[in-house]
């Protein structure tokens, strides 16, 4: 099916278990496209003809990474979240919209920044996903499966509440 995208610029907010990752968006009219939108990123050369990175703000350490997580979770902005985009957006007074994964963080990024946000691209994001390590330069596919894994047991305990009687709960 075809779907109604805008004629205004757009960029990509894209968090991965390694950092930030910020696109650009070079041919919205691909994007109409929905059905056929995962050909344009078979390889990485046409996924380079789609999308660009403008910029990467790599976590220094699974502590941030794990605060950056926990906060998208929540849909919550972090520090250095709020950071990247003023630096790679505010201050460049750059216009496009911001394509993120979630409403709600989006609605934060507009309060707090001013940046117009949308969430009704999933599809595209799935496709950067695809292509991630051929999109970002020095992030080899094997780095981020260890960072992600690291990252999403990291994340589990520290979601977990344990409690003594959990086990009897859950045997009730």
């Amino acid at each position: 099916y075809q779907r109604r995208v805008r004629k205004s610029k757009m960029l990509v907010l894209y968090e991965t278990p390694a950092g930030y990752a910020l696109f650009k968006v070079l041919d919205t009219n691909k994007l109409k496209q929905v059905d056929n939108l995962h050909k344009e990123f078979a390889t990485a050369e046409s996924a380079r003809n789609i999308i660009k990175l403008k910029a990467f703000d790599k976590f220094n350490n699974m502590t941030e990474a794990l605060e950056a997580t926990s906060a998208m979770v929540e849909s919550k902005l972090t520090k250095s979240l709020t950071k990247f985009l003023k630096t790679n957006i505010v201050s460049k007074d750059i216009k496009d919209s911001l394509l993120v994964t979630d409403k709600t963080i989006g609605s934060a990024i507009k309060s707090k920044l001013g940046i117009t946000c949308v969430a009704d691209q999933p599809e595209l994001l799935r496709c950067i996903r695809s292509q991630l390590c051929n999109l970002i330069t020095g992030l080899s596919e094997s780095d981020l499966n260890a960072m992600a894994l690291g990252l999403s047991h990291s994340l589990s305990r520290y979601k977990l509440k344990f409690s003594p009687y959990s086990a009897l709960i859950l045997s009730l």
